[in-house]
């Protein structure tokens, strides 16, 4: 008897816990996002989301943000379909940086590109990579 009752209580304990993790919310950056002090210096993070043509997200996708003629950096979306990559230098022009998704079977059909304002003044420049099967 009381080996159920404990083996009752651990699960009730686990379902609480999987439950308040799942309803933390999640951002495309975490949870500092925008809070790095020396933003300034770095110019407008990048991040965005992956998404299949139907508006679900894309998890694993290969993210390549890139300063044209320059390089770039490559990242992964994680399972929610979301990336972020730090700012090149508050002296590139973000008008200069491209951002392109690509997966194993997919598309790329559209980039979708947003500039939001920070609590710092710097910019946040949001992308949304559409995937189309292919």
């Amino acid at each position: 008897m009381k080996f159920l009752l404990r083996l009752t209580c651990l699960s009730v304990c686990l379902a609480l816990a999987v439950a308040g993790a799942l309803s933390t919310p999640v951002w495309a950056g975490g949870s500092s996002f925008g809070d790095d002090d020396d933003a300034e210096d770095e110019g407008p993070a990048y991040f965005g989301f992956v998404r299949d043509a139907s508006g679900n997200s894309v998890s694993d996708a290969k993210v390549t943000v890139g300063i044209k003629n320059r390089g770039g950096v490559v990242t992964r979306s994680d399972a929610l379909g979301t990336y972020r990559v730090p700012g090149f230098g508050k002296d590139v022009d973000t008008n200069d940086v491209e951002v392109s998704c690509e997966k194993e079977g997919y598309k790329q059909v559209k980039t979708f590109r947003r500039t939001a304002p920070t609590a710092l003044n710097v910019p946040i420049i949001e992308t949304e990579c559409t995937l189309q099967r292919g």
